[in-house]
């Protein structure tokens, strides 16, 4: 993303990051919630006695000889960046060792797409019969959200559309996970949250952080309420810091940084999900969850 796009989102963030609060808010919650999944997990690895099994298992155990994998988004989901496929791919391929089954993937990311151009596509003809086969969909949206805001016509304008904005992703998304939870009550929803492409050394930098956790914060409550469902939290591995080591262009990730996000994913799989008590599925078996954001 070009720095001029990055300024324009900042003029108007800059105008309300009086209030201290406002600014934290959304990095400690999702800090708090990141230390309680780390210490569920280090729980369950220390106890052997723990009966949770992790989302990985849960794959390699089912009856069928192949795991179906969705994936939907924008162009980091299609791999932009990367000469191996992106993180979809190469995730994929260590899902198949790991549960010793062929994994198909279905590639459906679209350059560009926002949250809105994501849940008309899912309810195009067609989608439904790709969503009731999944196993597992993985979702990366919310980004060109924020770039298309940043294209309105000066920073009084974004301002202005700043909280409606936000409000119509939140409301996207919940529509895409219910639409997705209609078809398919089983599937695993594997959430890549933003990341944050601008050099820490920038001075606009904070005002991004701080936009892209509004974000990350949306999807990670709207992620939760649609289980079993993980979040992905490839910023701890992608850090402004050491960008020019993993960034291919202005925001999209070279191979090293697409390798850092599959293996984020696939350490998230390897996490415990516990059961979820108010969903059974057809097969018979109660649907194990837990949130991983860490």
């Amino acid at each position: 993303m070009k720095k001029w796009i990055w300024l324009t989102l900042i003029l108007f963030a800059l105008c309300t990051l009086a209030a201290g609060g406002w600014y934290y808010y959304p990095q400690f919650k999702i800090d708090r919630l990141k230390a309680q999944n780390a210490a569920a997990t280090e729980s369950a690895g220390t106890n052997s006695r723990s009966a949770d099994v992790s989302y990985i298992q849960h794959l390699k155990s089912l009856p069928a000889k192949e795991i179906h994998h969705l994936a939907l988004g924008d162009s980091v989901i299609q791999g932009r960046g990367s000469n191996q496929g992106g993180f979809i791919k190469m995730a994929n391929s260590n899902l198949a060792v790991l549960t010793s089954k062929k994994v198909q993937l279905d590639n459906q990311g679209i350059s560009g797409a926002t949250s809105r151009d994501l849940l008309d596509y899912i309810s195009s003809p067609g989608m439904s019969d790709r969503i009731k086969s999944a196993d597992i969909i993985t979702i990366n949206i919310g980004g060109n959200d924020l770039v298309k805001l940043a294209l309105k016509e000066g920073p009084v304008q974004a301002l202005q559309d700043y909280q409606n904005v936000k409000s119509a992703y939140e409301e996207n998304l919940n529509k895409i996970f219910s639409l997705i939870r209609k078809e398919n009550p089983d599937a695993i929803l594997v959430y890549n949250e933003l990341y944050n492409a601008v050099d820490s050394g920038e001075s606009f930098y904070p005002a991004t952080k701080k936009l892209l956790n509004d974000w990350n914060l949306i999807a990670y409550e709207t992620t939760a309420k649609y289980k079993p469902s993980v979040v992905i939290p490839s910023s701890e591995v992608l850090k402004p810091e050491n960008r020019k080591e993993w960034i291919y262009d202005s925001i999209h990730p070279n191979d090293k940084g697409h390798e850092l996000i599959a293996e984020q994913m696939i350490k998230t799989l390897k996490a415990p999900y516990k059961k979820n008590k108010r969903h059974c599925p057809s097969r018979g078996q109660c649907l194990f969850i837990f949130i991983q954001r860490a």
